[in-house]
This record gives C-alpha cells, sequence and structure tokens, in this order.
C-alpha cells in the first residue's frame, strides 16, 4: 500500500504538478512540485518493485536509508512546522506516508536480517 501511495503521488505531482502541488500542505513552486513527485515515485517503484519481484536484496540499500529518510523528514516538517496546514488532509496524508517510510523501513531490515539468517544458518 505504501508503494501504490508513493507512486500515485509521485507520478501526480509529475505530471499535473498545478493541480497535486496545491495539495501539498505547504506552498510549492511548479519545480518544488516536480522534483517531489520524482522523489516519490522513485521510492514508490523501488518498493512496488521489490514486492513484485519478491526481491528485498535489490532495495537493499533502501532499506537502510529509508529510516533515515523518515526521520530526516519528521525534523524537517517539525522546523517548518508553521509552514505546514496541519488541518489539511494532505498534511494527514504526508505524516501517514512518512510514518509509512519508518515502519517499511524498520521491517524491512528485519525481514532482511530473517533472510540472512535463515540462508547462513
Amino acid at each position: 500500500m505504501l508503494g501504490a501511495g508513493w507512486f500515485g503521488l509521485g507520478t501526480g505531482l509529475l505530471v499535473a504538478p498545478a493541480f497535486w502541488g496545491a495539495l501539498v500542505p505547504w506552498a510549492v513552486s511548479r519545480a518544488d512540485a516536480q522534483g517531489l513527485g520524482v522523489w516519490a515515485l522513485a521510492l514508490g517503484v523501488g518498493v512496488l518493485g521489490s514486492l513484485a519481484e519478491d526481491d528485498l536484496a535489490r532495495i537493499r540499500p533502501a532499506l537502510l536509508s529509508v529510516p533515515l529518510v523518515a526521520l530526516a523528514a519528521a525534523v524537517l516538517l517539525a522546523v517548518h512546522a508553521s509552514a505546514v496546514d496541519w488541518g489539511s488532509g494532505p498534511a494527514l496524508s504526508l505524516v501517514g506516508l512518512v510514518v509509512g517510510l519508518l515502519v517499511t523501513g524498520v521491517s524491512g531490515r528485519l525481514l532482511w536480517s530473517r533472510h540472512l539468517a535463515a540462508a547462513t544458518g
């Protein structure tokens, strides 16, 4: 579900930045919206691809970095909290996606550790 969310959000921001950029809970320019779209689309494709191919090894670097990306996004949201419209649906969705990144990274690392233990042991 997280992969589909990031994929859809990224595609929307990249293809129609004027419409989807207005749904970001802070002010973004067209270039900012498209940059966010590329980032979200890449995350979505990576998660969906690894799910489709049942291949955690392919996204091992992402499994290492995703929890850190989630923490960095949380810090940025906290620092710029006054610029975010926290009462909006997009803000709630963004928080859900950031929490999803954290859960995905932590659970992915656990699955990878179990895979390595089973393979070696």
